[in-house]
């Protein structure tokens, strides 16, 4: 991928809602941003920081509904194997071009593990986010290597 259309999905990350529900309560989490309910929710769980990870279209390009639906149960149960508590969140951009993805909310793991299982489904990224921070983007190994000179070439 070339610089621009880098910046232009950096720029779709960053204009993203993640959303999910816990307790009957709903949040909103956002890139660079804090959000104290959210954060205490995480506290209250005993968890040290948590990651949005989704398995819908991998390296950005658009898959098909049952292509997602397969690929959200099998990260589903990847986090179940690794032992990890989650819940179900909602990635939506603010200007609606892109379909919403679904994925999950997982406690209990660190970055490094997560950044695995997001490349394991052919993710450019996580959202992690934790007490006391702003929400922050964290690239996979793939998105980083998408922008190498020779990306692409056979």
């Amino acid at each position: 991928m070339g610089l621009s259309e880098f910046i232009r999905l950096l720029e779709a990350y960053r204009d993203t809602r993640y959303l999910f529900a816990a307790d009957g309560v709903e949040h909103e989490v956002r890139i660079d941003r804090r959000n104290p309910a959210a954060e205490a929710w995480l506290a209250g769980r005993g968890a040290a920081g948590a990651g949005f990870v989704t398995a819908d279209n991998p390296r950005s390009l658009l898959a098909s509904p049952a292509e997602n639906a397969a690929a959200r149960q099998r990260l589903a149960e990847a986090v179940r194997r690794r032992g990890a508590d989650s819940v179900p969140h909602t990635g939506a951009g603010l200007d609606g071009a892109w379909p919403p993805e679904q994925g999950l909310l997982v406690l209990g793991l660190p970055v490094a593990e997560l950044t695995a299982l997001a490349e394991e489904f052919g993710q450019n990224a996580i959202v992690w986010f934790a007490p006391g921070q702003p929400a922050r983007l964290v690239p996979t190994r793939l998105l980083l290597e998408g922008l190498r000179p020779d990306a692409g070439a056979d």
